[in-house]
């Protein structure tokens, strides 16, 4: 099988029918471009280590983003069905028209260390690092977000997150709300089973929509960096009155952007948009509640 690009091994799977994804599709991939796409993904790892300068169609931050697509499909075997009475996304009526070959934990990982990335290792819950799956309502309001059970792992390029890990959470009300935090849409991702999801491929033709940047999460030393090639800073992004977003108070558009959706019911309940893309954040390591929990 002749592949090369991340691109490419999309389309394989998609149009693979067989019960071995990974001996037949992934390993001889990597077989014959792990170390070539590790190397060109390397500038990417560092916080800081490259930015693009001129356009040109494929470049890394596209690269990154067919990466993400292919990682998106491998987890789908991972994730729950959408809740009873759900509307059918728009993505699924695109993208789950078929059934996706799947893949064991061990492979998942295999297939990713290959290209240079590494497990999030057992933390306590940081919407860096976890993606919320499913919310168990705890009877105090004010418990905070404990993971109960996680469904996929995380991975982490260097400094740069790669995937985060899918989990299921216990919460209070006034932390997580079921049926929102696990149940709104989720942007700048591809494709899940169990919720709808939005990014700025969506809607364009065969060859536009890996046009598509990846959007890019870093932690250093001293910061979080959420989306670091937004235009704007959520605390000072200009925002038009009829902008959806200006129905958002500062922590729901704080939050929006950490959690890449709504964990709980806006205040104003007429706001309806679930965008973060052109926003930035950083948020010192010392300033999460006055302790710092996520070496990875």
């Amino acid at each position: 099988m002749n592949i090369e690009s991340p691109r490419a091994v999309f389309h394989a799977l998609r149009s693979y029918t067989g019960s071995s994804a990974y001996a037949e599709v992934l390993s001889p991939w990597l077989d014959g471009n792990a170390d070539r796409l590790r190397e060109q993904l390397a500038p990417l790892s560092v916080h800081g280590g490259w930015r693009r300068e001129v356009y040109v169609f494929g470049d890394l931050l596209e690269q990154a983003y067919a990466l993400s697509r292919l990682n998106d499909v491998l987890l789908l075997g991972f994730q729950p069905s959408l809740p009873a009475g759900a509307d059918q996304p728009w993505a699924h009526e695109l993208h789950l028209d078929r059934p996706w070959p799947a893949v064991t934990v061990d492979q998942y990982l295999e297939t990713f260390a290959g290209l240079g990335a590494t497990p999030i290792g057992a933390r306590g819950f940081d919407p860096f690092f976890h993606e919320i799956v499913a919310v168990e309502q705890a009877a105090d309001p004010d418990a905070p977000i404990e993971i109960i059970d996680t469904l996929w792992p995380g991975l982490m390029l260097g400094e740069m997150l790669l995937s985060r890990a899918g989990v299921r959470v216990r919460a209070g009300i006034r932390h997580a709300e079921a049926g929102v935090a696990d149940e709104s849409l989720l942007s700048e991702v591809f494709l899940r089973r169990y919720r709808d999801t939005q990014d700025q491929s969506l809607g364009w033709g065969h060859n536009s929509q890996w046009k598509t940047d990846f959007r890019r999460d870093y932690l250093t030393g001293e910061a979080y960096h959420f989306n670091v090639d937004a235009d704007h800073d959520v605390d000072s992004a200009p925002i038009e009155p009829t902008d959806q977003r200006a129905l958002l108070t500062a922590e729901e558009r704080r939050d929006l952007l950490r959690h890449r959706c709504f964990v709980r019911t806006p205040e104003n309940t007429a706001a309806r948009d679930g965008w973060c893309f052109d926003w930035r954040l950083s948020i010192p390591r010392t300033d999460r509640q006055g302790t710092d929990r996520s070496s990875v």
